[in-house]
């Protein structure tokens, strides 16, 4: 059982009397996820798809070592009323892909690895995996929202009992959006601000059903 790019261009136009203008430099895209389980836990959190792998594995599953992208993971919140030892909010996470755990065909398990770093090496220190299942290119996030669109649960791991899994809860409800970013006006080098006449600036950022207990 598992333990568990693309930089946007700022789009411009501008009609300009003399000089050059500075555009703003690429900016991140953030695709925003909800999820409701069907115990009634709530959980939301942010994926910076242009997140790098790390060159070191994670440590994924039995024979399937994982590829992990530090950090990607922000705002991560869960909430679970019945057990709020594992509650938490505005956190990060790392986000970790494990190609060859299920048939290529059909995707990659993929997913939040919390706290950070807690599946970069043995022991095993998760609290909790967030199972995606990730149909993009495994050495890449991809931007694109369905290639996340299968939800597969969470799994919460008891610090008390040497991270022995609860069980995987199932999503009764699931969801995954690009986040649309209205960036800061462009820059222009000096006096070449007043000489604009019209500036555009587009930016598209564009298992088992066990009950926790």
């Amino acid at each position: 059982m598992y333990k568990l790019n693309l930089s946007f261009a700022v789009a411009f136009s501008a009609f300009v009397t003399m000089g050059t203008l500075t555009p703003d430099p690429a900016q991140a895209t953030l695709l925003d996820f909800s999820f409701t389980t069907i115990r009634g836990a709530t959980g939301t959190f942010t994926l910076d798809t242009d997140t790098p792998p790390s060159p070191v594995p994670s440590i994924g599953a039995e024979g399937f070592p994982g590829i992990l992208y530090p950090n990607a993971v922000s705002n991560f919140s869960f909430l679970l009323p019945e057990r709020p030892e594992f509650n938490t909010s505005n956190d990060n996470a790392d986000w970790e892909i494990i190609p060859g755990i299920i048939p290529s065909n059909v995707g990659n398990l993929s997913g939040i690895s919390f706290p950070s770093g807690c599946s970069v090496s043995a022991p095993f220190t998760c609290t909790s995996n967030i199972g995606v299942l990730y149909t993009g290119n495994p050495l890449e996030l991809s931007d694109n929202p369905d290639a996340y669109a299968v939800g597969l649960g969470i799994d919460l791991f008891d610090p008390t009992n040497n991270f022995a899994s609860l069980g995987i809860e199932e999503f009764s409800d699931y969801k995954v959006v690009r986040r649309e970013t209205i960036p800061e006006p462009n820059t222009y080098l000096g006096a070449l601000a007043v000489s604009i006449y019209g500036t555009g600036l587009a930016l598209k950022r564009t298992r088992s059903k066990k009950q926790f207990y």
